[in-house]
């Protein structure tokens, strides 16, 4: 839903237009992040949902030759709303057998994401900051 508040601001000129241009592939690089912690933690279940549900509207394309996924900014707006508006109807409804519907038809890592994370395992998920007191002693 945060994608979608973020576009209704900039359709409303409240934010400047050029946030669109970079909030999506933003949000698609943050995707793999979140995804890494895991299917069994809430965050990723959801994360791997939306990711799909984009994806399945054709708003994140994978090229399977160059291994890279993209945005398709022709999609990217209805997809994001139209899979804003399914789960809050859901939510509004009060549903848990369409919630679990959504959650096992979508919340899923696909062979793409598997291998793009793959790629990524030598890449730390998060940073482990080291506090100092700034005593030289």
């Amino acid at each position: 839903m945060g994608l979608w508040a973020l576009q209704y601001m900039v359709d409303k000129g409240e934010l400047p237009a050029s946030l669109a241009k970079t909030m999506y592939p933003t949000y698609l690089a943050s995707t793999f992040r979140s995804v890494r912690f895991g299917l069994t933690e809430a965050h990723g279940k959801g994360i791997a949902l939306q990711f799909n549900a984009l994806a399945d509207a054709g708003a994140i394309r994978y090229d399977s030759a160059s291994k890279v996924f993209a945005i398709d900014s022709t999609k990217i707006k209805d997809a994001v709303t139209a899979l804003t508006r399914r789960l809050l109807t859901i939510e509004a409804e009060g549903s848990k057998a369409k919630a679990q519907e959504i959650l096992d038809q979508l919340a899923k890592i696909r062979p793409p994401m598997a291998e793009a994370l793959e790629r990524l395992k030598g890449i730390p998920v998060d940073i482990e900051p080291v506090f100092s007191s700034g005593d030289s002693h």
